[in-house]
């Protein structure tokens, strides 16, 4: 099912080693799950919640408050 959620307007969506550490200290299970959600916003423009518990949901609000923040960093920089 297809949702209203864009993918982000920035030319390049930035992962930090921060986010990379703090999805790899996740059980597996969650850090598919994130990671398959981060695929799914990012990329494809999909909402990620659909298929998350509500912990899981919780990690990746952060995770992804985490990308966003160090996406807009990186393009003020640029």
């Amino acid at each position: 099912m297809r949702s209203n959620i864009q993918p982000m307007s920035a030319p390049a969506v930035v992962i930090t080693p921060h986010v990379v550490n703090t999805i790899n200290s996740l059980p597996e299970q969650e850090r598919n799950a994130i990671s398959s959600a981060l695929a799914n916003e990012f990329i494809l423009g999909r909402d990620p919640n659909e298929s998350l518990t509500p912990v899981q949901a919780m990690l990746y609000s952060m995770i992804s408050f985490y990308v966003r923040r160090d996406t807009r960093r990186h393009s003020a920089q640029a």
